[in-house]
């Protein structure tokens, strides 16, 4: 795993390079600061993150905020504070586990694996929530189409929604797609004037 370090502190960071190696990884870094964590991150593409909090330019926590937005990855935040302000502003972010210094091979080897674990459940539920939303906005979307439709063909909604999945069979496109059109457009379905409403289908 290509792992990214992240701590002003020299030694601690040399250790935990080190360490991280010993148990097979490839450390990116070490960043001495928050800013060149982030410039590593878009450049390197990790696998995962530790960051220390408290680092000067840029904290961690607003590190892993800059970093989680153009790309989520697991974080892991070690640090020598156990204050629980940095534990609450670190719960407002992804991440996914925490450790306070020094963190031996006893701690950081499940601390990375319960890390990723975590990760891979956050990132298959945001993907269904992600989905859930997708399909409520097409929803609304082919239901103010059907409005559109009823209120310029003068029909009633079952036949609004035949005429719309009609369309969609027929130009081999999405319904959703089709109902875009009909609300950017409006006009498009117009029936020119004597024209007779079309029956159900």
């Amino acid at each position: 795993m290509r792992i990214l370090v992240a701590d002003d502190e020299p030694a601690s960071a040399q250790a935990l390079k080190e360490l991280l190696e010993i148990i097979g990884h490839q450390v990116i870094g070490p960043a001495p600061d928050g800013a060149e964590a982030v410039r590593l991150a878009i450049r390197e593409r990790p696998d995962l993150a530790i960051l220390d909090i408290d680092m000067p330019h840029l904290s961690g926590l607003d590190a892993i905020d800059q970093i989680t937005r153009v790309r989520p990855i697991p974080v892991i935040v070690l640090t020598a504070h156990s204050d629980m302000e940095f534990v609450d502003r670190a719960a407002e972010l992804p991440v996914f586990n925490y450790l306070t210094k020094p963190a031996g091979v006893d701690r950081l080897v499940p601390a990375i694996r319960l890390a990723s674990a975590r990760f891979r459940e956050w990132s298959a539920l945001s993907g269904r929530v992600s989905e859930l939303s997708q399909k409520m906005d097409e929803r609304k979307t082919i239901e103010r189409a059907k409005g559109i439709l009823m209120q310029i063909r003068g029909i009633n909604e079952g036949d609004a929604y035949r005429l719309i999945q009609r369309e969609s069979q027929q130009r081999s496109r999405s319904m959703v797609d089709v109902a875009r059109t009909i609300i950017a457009t409006q006009g498009v379905f117009r029936r020119p004037a004597g024209t007779p409403v079309e029956p159900a289908a």
